[in-house]
């Protein structure tokens, strides 16, 4: 494993957003990723699921799980608090999910949603990632760039500023 992050990661929160991501939760409940996240130091996992086709199947990984403890549920209200709480967060590149992680300046590992028509928010992660402000990965290499996901290889994203935020918005639409 070559994470060179010398903070344990505890708390991670995954969230799919109000879409449905089922390529997103099924491979952080694989086999491998679990033990990924347990070497990086995880102790509690919760995944907003969405819409995800196979709820039972997720209650029975809740149930295999016991590195560490593992919470499920489909929508909140607000996820503000799960985002607090989150040494991590792996979701979609939503922007109003992105924005909110962004600005509580905290780690964001962005799984980019391939099956998507006009796929803005690929655009949106690719950008930011360039920026080093979060990385990003497909469903598919999810467990490889856990395996290689250094905390310290991240900016901090700036403080809260709209209209630089509004141009930076504008000029990855505008590619």
């Amino acid at each position: 494993m070559s994470s060179t992050n010398t903070i344990p990661i505890e708390n991670i929160f995954v969230t799919v957003g109000s879409t449905r991501f089922d390529q997103l939760i099924d491979n952080v409940i694989d086999d491998n990723v679990v033990e990924i996240l347990k070497h990086l130091g995880c102790r509690r996992l919760t995944i907003q699921y969405g819409s995800y086709k196979d709820v039972s199947k997720l209650e029975s990984v809740q149930n295999v799980i016991s590195h560490f403890e593992v919470e499920l549920f489909d929508y909140q209200n607000s996820i503000q608090s799960y985002i607090d709480k989150a040494d991590l967060v792996i979701g979609h590149a939503g922007a109003g999910t992105v924005l909110e992680v962004l600005r509580k300046r905290k780690p964001l590992l962005i799984v980019i949603n391939d099956t998507l028509m006009d796929n803005h928010q690929e655009e949106l992660a690719i950008e930011l990632a360039e920026q080093r402000f979060v990385r990003c990965c497909y469903p598919s290499t999810l467990k490889e760039t856990l395996k290689s996901f250094n905390l310290k290889s991240l900016i901090p994203f700036p403080e809260h500023d709209s209209i630089r935020f509004r141009s930076f918005i504008e000029s990855v639409f505008q590619q």
